[in-house]
């Protein structure tokens, strides 16, 4: 028997994202779930290597940290724009060049807490 160890629902998502290097640089990838502690992305394996060095062995102990914007193209505008800033907690290959990444969140941007929580509110 599986123990669910989520506290909150995650939603399906089919967001853009924007990962966010410490130099400023940018790289995509895509949310396919959220909820208010956390979100999975699916990316490539370049893409894989650019968020962490230990690939499908990262765990929560490696303490990789990551930046993430996403932009929520159905929300209303001027409150689209999400800031997260978390951990990988896990990373998943799911086919040939297919990897979900799990990421936990640690902060947010201002303003971003309240707009997820509307966000994920409003397709529950």
């Amino acid at each position: 028997m599986q123990v669910e160890k989520r506290t909150f629902r995650r939603i399906a998502a089919d967001h853009s994202v924007r990962i966010l290097e410490s130099d400023g640089t940018t790289f995509a990838a895509v949310a396919v779930d959220v909820s208010l502690t956390g979100m999975q992305i699916l990316c490539d394996g370049p893409t894989l290597a650019r968020i962490t060095p230990h690939g499908v062995q990262t765990n929560a102990g490696h303490g990789v940290r990551i930046h993430v914007r996403v932009m929520l193209s159905d929300f209303a505008l001027g409150s689209d724009r999400l800031g997260l800033y978390g951990r990988v907690v896990d990373v998943r290959k799911r086919g040939d060049d297919e990897y979900r990444v799990g990421i936990q969140f640690t902060d947010f941007e201002p303003g971003t807490y309240n707009v997820l929580e509307n966000y994920i509110d409003s397709h529950l």
